[in-house]
């Protein structure tokens, strides 16, 4: 049952951000815009999810023969550390623009470390690090507008 309710979670998961993909803005310049990332993520938990569901469908009988599924903590955290990915991925869609992709990657990645039990000291030190060395792979390198967010008020 857990499975099969997790399948449609990521469906809906992948749906939401695929659709909020598409609302992003076209650079008339590139064949590619801000959306391919986010929709193929949004495709691949849609995908995932039915694939997951499907398989654990059998499960459904047991509820309908009176067996009640009980969650206990420990299964629940499982559920939601497996829900969090997603979570992110919506997050920084809906704050990158806000709040920045280095500040959004930071938060992401600080609460992920925080939620697998790292130390707070060690996950606050790799996440600003992480942030910073993807910031300036993806604007630097590869020459990809990410959005500044708050910090372009100080620069």
């Amino acid at each position: 049952m857990k499975d099969f309710m997790l399948g449609l979670a990521f469906m809906a998961a992948g749906a939401i951000v695929y659709v909020v993909a598409q609302g992003f803005p076209t650079m008339p310049s590139l064949q590619y815009g801000p959306s391919l990332f986010p929709s193929l993520i949004g495709g691949g938990f849609m995908i995932g999810g039915l694939i997951l569901a499907i398989s654990h469908g059998g499960a459904l009988k047991g509820v309908t023969h009176g067996i009640a599924w009980r969650p206990d903590p420990e299964r629940m955290r499982n559920l939601l550390l497996s829900l969090l990915p997603a979570l992110a991925i919506v997050f920084y869609i809906l704050a990158s623009e806000w709040l920045g992709t280095m500040l959004c990657l930071a938060v992401i990645m600080f609460v992920m470390m925080l939620a697998r039990r790292t130390s707070p000291i060690l996950a606050l030190g790799i996440s600003i690090v992480a942030a910073l060395v993807i910031d300036l792979v993806f604007s630097r390198y590869l020459l990809i507008p990410l959005p500044e967010g708050l910090l372009s008020l100080w620069g």
